[in-house]
Order: structure tokens, then C-alpha cells, then sequence
């Protein structure tokens, strides 16, 4: 090895050593603002991150509420085609029941064709009430005593007291009224009818004591003379079974409209015939034992029928009257307030 490169080498180390120096001597030393502004960067950077967390939450609320409103309009959007398939659904009921109530309205005006006589005012629905006429040889009963003209006893006091013409017109007489010419519209044609209005007493209704449906004149004679009633007195079933049993011996089915148990008759016990004769009132008990005594003298050989339109505080009337056609074979019947 030459001088030269022994005197380059130490140069070049000195040279080395000189740049290392030159290095160090200028390296920033960190001071308190430069510390200062790296937190205040940190500090950024971490509200940055807590800010875009905060954002990704709020997405994901928004993502599920718009999930939620979209389900709730396709909720809302099946409940809106279930209402309205509901309201078409409704308004074919509708319309089929309207086109049955023209129907039935239509029908109301033609004659019935098993109707004798034609029966007139509203409330003539023929109801299915389990009630038919029947039989070879009819009875009707037709209770025309003062009860016949309400539904409570201070209403039949106080309608005791009006003219013929207003006793007739009362609600309760008009039913009854319709109920007999409902049962004489009905009757079979090859019948033979009898018509009896009994009170304190008892009479034939009609021009003869025994008509056929056939004949329109008799049919409206017994019409026209139940028109002509007027409710008054007491009721006296008793009479008015053996006004019918002497002009119809051969009776086979007895229609009975009335709305009690009787209150007047023979055949009362000693206690029962005291109260009649002291009061003008009888108990009930009492009314009891007159209809067993009226159904024991009315015999047999013919079956029973009774329309019952109730009287407030007679509670055994439908018992004894539902017993007694029972027995017999016939019908009970007690109505609603709008039949016949």
C-alpha cells in the first residue's frame, strides 16, 4: 500500500466523520408547540372517529326506519285491499238483499193463493210461526172481552171508559182483529169454518152458523161482522166452547185467540165462587181451576189450538194453554208484537 491511499483513506474518514457531525447538529429537537399541535391533531383525529361512528349509527337507524316505513306501507297497502275487497263483498250483500226485499215487496201485493179473503194494512208477513189451519171442520174463538184492548190492567181501566170507536181502535183489538181474519184466510178450502166471539157471552159471527171458504160472501160476512165487534165484559170461555159445540157438534179443530185465563164461568169451588161474589176481581189460583173446569166440560174428540197474546199478570196463562194443546195434539202459539 502505497503513502497516497493510506493519506485518501484517513481524509475520507475525517470527511465521514465531519457529515455524521454536520447531521446531528442539525436535527430538530422537539419543543412544546410542536407537542401542542401533535395532541391537538390526535385529539381531532379521535373526534373524527367518534363523528364518523356516530354517522354509521345514524345510517344504520335510518337504514332500519325506512325498512320499518316500508313494511308499514305494504301493511297499510294489504289492510287498504282486504278493506276494500270487505266493501265490495258488502255492497253485493247488499245488493242481493235489496233485491230480495223488492221481491218479497212484490210478492206482499199479489193475493196469497191459498188465502180466502184479502187481508189489508202492513204487518201481514207470513211469518214461519209453526202455526197452520187445518182440519175438516174449524172452530174459531174469538175473545172480545175488555182485556182484548191492552197489555196491562190500568191501560184496560182507563180504555174501558172511551167511546165504542176508540175502544176499537186501540193497538192490541186490531191484532186480534188481523188474527182472525189471518186464521179465516188461511183455513182449507174443503172446510167447513164456525166463528164464535165470547165474552161475559157468546155469539156467531157470520150469516150462517157454518161456511165454506168457497163461498167469498160468507167469508166476508164473518169479516165484516168481527168488524163490528166492540171488546167489553169479562171472559167467559166457557160459553163461548158451548155456543160452538151446539152449533158445530162435529168440530174437529178449535182456533182459540185470547190473551188469559178465563174470568168468568161455572164450576168454581166454594173459596173461588166467595171471591166472585165480593169482588169483582178473581186470583189467580182461582182463574187456574176455571180453565181446568172449562177444559173438563168442553169434552173431547176435538184438538186445540190457542193464539195467546199476553196480558201482564196472568204468568200461568201460556203453561195451562201450551198443557192443554198439548194433550190434545194441536198448536200454542204466542206471537211477536208485529204478527199477523
Amino acid at each position: 500500500m502505497s503513502f497516497l491511499d493510506v493519506m485518501a483513506c484517513g481524509l475520507g474518514a475525517i470527511i465521514l466523520i465531519f457529515i455524521l457531525v454536520d447531521f446531528h447538529a442539525f436535527q430538530p429537537e422537539p419543543t412544546d408547540e410542536t407537542n401542542k399541535l401533535q395532541q391537538e391533531l390526535n385529539a381531532a383525529a379521535h373526534q373524527r372517529e367518534q363523528l364518523q361512528k356516530a354517522i354509521d349509527e345514524l345510517n344504520d337507524k335510518i337504514a332500519l326506519e325506512s325498512s320499518t316505513q316500508q313494511d308499514s306501507r305494504s301493511s297499510q297497502a294489504d289492510t287498504s285491499s282486504t278493506q276494500s275487497k270487505l266493501l265490495q263483498q258488502i255492497s253485493t250483500e247488499l245488493a242481493v238483499v235489496a233485491d230480495l226485499e223488492n221481491q218479497i215487496a212484490a210478492l206482499a201485493k199479489q193475493p196469497v193463493p191459498d188465502a180466502n179473503i184479502q187481508l189489508s194494512g202492513s204487518g201481514q208477513q207470513r211469518y214461519l210461526t209453526g202455526l197452520k189451519v187445518e182440519g175438516r171442520e174449524i172452530g174459531i174463538l174469538l175473545d172480545k172481552s175488555a182485556s182484548m184492548m191492552g197489555e196491562n190492567l190500568l191501560d184496560i181501566l182507563r180504555f174501558m171508559a172511551l167511546s165504542d170507536a176508540q175502544k176499537v181502535s186501540q193497538p192490541k183489538w186490531q191484532r186480534t182483529r188481523r188474527t182472525a181474519q189471518w186464521l179465516l184466510a188461511r183455513a182449507p178450502q174443503e172446510s167447513n169454518i164456525t166463528l164464535v166471539a165470547f165474552s161475559e157471552d157468546a155469539i156467531v159471527l157470520g150469516n150462517r152458523p157454518a161456511s165454506s171458504p168457497k163461498v167469498t160472501d160468507s167469508m166476508r160476512a164473518m169479516v165484516r161482522d168481527v168488524g163490528k165487534l166492540v171488546p167489553q165484559g169479562g171472559t167467559n170461555l166457557q160459553v163461548g166452547l158451548q155456543k160452538l159445540r151446539e152449533v158445530h157438534p162435529n168440530v174437529t179443530d178449535v182456533y182459540i185467540i185470547t190473551d188469559g185465563l178465563p174470568t168468568l164461568g161455572d164450576g168454581l169451588g166454594a173459596r173461588c165462587r166467595g171471591v166472585l161474589t165480593s169482588k169483582k176481581t178473581i186470583s189467580s189460583q182461582c182463574r187456574q181451576e176455571l180453565l181446568i173446569e172449562t177444559v173438563k166440560r168442553a169434552g173431547q174428540g176435538f184438538r186445540v189450538h190457542v193464539i195467546l197474546l199476553p196480558l201482564e199478570g196472568d204468568p200461568y196463562a201460556s203453561s195451562m194453554y201450551w198443557s192443554w194443546t198439548q194433550v190434545t195434539g194441536g198448536t200454542f202459539l204466542a206471537p211477536a208484537g208485529e204478527w199477523p
